[in-house]
């Protein structure tokens, strides 16, 4: 009976120890190599197709800082804004002239472009139209001001005054689809002497922030497809033909082109990686960490947001001070805030986050903004960890003008503060994974993932039953075996 005992127990050990194996070990690392094979950009397979065309609606929507004040502004005195929006964009994401130009190992990377159409949503916009009329900060007006005062000081107010004389600081009555996509007329510009010397944004006679962005193939991206090695599934090689970026302080991390494009992420992720997402937007990488655990169509996923620190003062966070490219650390953006001058032909135009969230409060308080609402402004990317797949992203950015009123002389700035932020508008452009291919990942992930669980802990428990009998077994034969002596 003992041997009975005996062998009971070491078979609910051995039990134990296969179902401790195949649950915790071989089951999971063939599920690891499984999704291997899927983060791949191979040409045919699934991860290709869904990567080489969206299957799931992309949106851009705007609102844009209505100023409801002009007249109060232009005297000197505070704008006072409602936003006006959302104005929804669907956009229709496809990647062309695809190519693999890599003559040693032509599988390891992945030349593309990307083309982006715009299509006006109705239904998300609401009762918003692109035939609506706001006020807004003068934008072209200011550019061309600045650009050529940048080339001569005595220059810029005489066109201002002179040329430009009839422009206002305000632009009123302004249509929102010109403003953006379409173009408002700037003939006035155009049709002067200093015609020959406007940028790309008033080709045609018209001006708009996205002008020539829609139906227009991106610059080139070069991008690894993870053949070679699934941690570096989707980063970029270069772009543009360039491995650094040219567009901050050379030779160091702020002009490094790292990160994907926020589309593509290797897998396996945890809670201490840090990812970097490269932005054609804001002509730089951001880095996201670890927020919190959320989940998106009942997948479970890690939200990714991006730390303070990543737009810090460069005051106060060194590291970012390979941002400012002005001779004078003073006139640096403080928090929250990014000159882009570099990177957009000298244009004044600063990004920040909506309502300078987790920014200089000082922008904020001379904005007249209302407070920021975190859940409404924060960019963010919600993962699935296995997979690295992202279910959820929302990127989220202001656009503002940057109004240097230090050398005086331009009659339309004469009332104002010697520099100034002024808020345009701000954008969210955002993707979630439909129904439909949510069912897909659950069902080639999240299905097998569930059974090897409940299958691992069920046979873990049979096993320890079987122990645990064994040795209730024994001791009841031994009890009684004592017993009759």
């Amino acid at each position: 009976m003992q041997k009975i005992a005996i062998g009971i127990t070491v078979t609910g050990a051995v039990v134990v120890l296969v179902a401790a194996i195949i649950g915790w070990v071989v089951v999971p690392n063939i599920i690891d190599d499984k999704i291997v094979e899927q983060v791949r950009l191979v040409n045919g397979s699934e991860t290709w197709d869904k990567w080489s065309n969206i299957p799931y609606p992309v949106y851009l929507s705007f609102y844009v800082f209505n100023v409801t004040n002009p007249d109060e502004v232009e005297a000197g005195g505070k704008p006072v804004f409602e936003e006006k929006g959302p104005y929804a964009y669907k956009q229709k994401r496809i990647k062309v002239d695809l190519a693999q130009r890599d003559l040693e190992n032509p599988l390891n990377t992945l030349q593309y472009r990307e083309e982006k159409t715009y299509y006006f949503d109705e239904e998300v916009s609401g009762t918003n139209k692109e035939s609506d009329v706001v006020n807004v900060i003068n934008v072209a007006f200011i550019s061309v001001v600045s650009g050529v005062r940048d080339r001569s000081e005595a220059l810029g107010p005489f066109v201002a005054n002179a040329v430009l004389g009839s422009e206002q600081l305000i632009k009123r009555n302004v249509i929102v689809g010109e403003l953006l996509f379409k173009g408002f007329d700037v003939r006035l510009y155009t049709e002067s002497f200093i015609g020959g010397l406007l940028p790309v944004e008033f080709s045609e006679s018209r001006f708009g922030l996205y002008k020539g962005e829609n139906q227009t193939a991106s610059a080139e991206y070069n991008v690894f497809t993870g053949v070679d090695n699934s941690a570096d599934f989707g980063k970029i090689k270069t772009w543009d033909g360039k491995s650094e970026l040219k567009f901050w302080k050379e030779d160091t991390e702020c002009d490094e082109l790292k990160g994907t494009d926020g589309s593509l992420f290797g897998p396996f992720f945890d809670k201490e990686r840090l990812i970097d997402v490269f932005s054609t937007d804001l002509c730089r990488s951001l880095t996201f960490g670890y927020d919190s655990e959320t989940e998106h169509e009942g997948i479970p996923a890690y939200r990714f947001t991006v730390p303070e620190w990543v737009l810090e003062d460069p005051r106060t966070n060194p590291d970012n001070m390979c941002f400012c490219l002005t001779y004078k650390e003073e006139h640096c953006p403080r928090g929250g805030a990014m000159a882009l001058t570099g990177c957009r032909d000298g244009a004044p135009i600063w990004m920040s986050t909506p309502y300078f969230l987790d920014g200089d409060a000082g922008y904020l308080a001379d904005s007249g903004l209302p407070d920021p609402d975190r859940e409404k402004h924060q960019t963010l990317l919600d993962i699935e960890p296995n997979t690295g797949v992202l279910l959820n992203a929302h990127k989220r950015i202001q656009v503002n003008v940057y109004i240097n009123n230090t050398i005086p002389g331009v009659n339309a700035y004469r009332n104002l503060k010697e520099e100034f932020l002024f808020p345009l508008l701000w954008a969210d452009e955002s993707a979630a994974m439909d129904p439909e291919n949510a069912d897909d990942l659950k069902g080639q992930l999240m299905t097998p993932l569930k059974i090897v669980n409940i299958a691992k802990w069920t046979i873990l428990g049979v096993g320890i039953a079987i122990v645990i009998g064994g040795v209730v077994f024994y001791a009841i034969r031994r009890k009684r075996s004592l017993a009759t002596v």
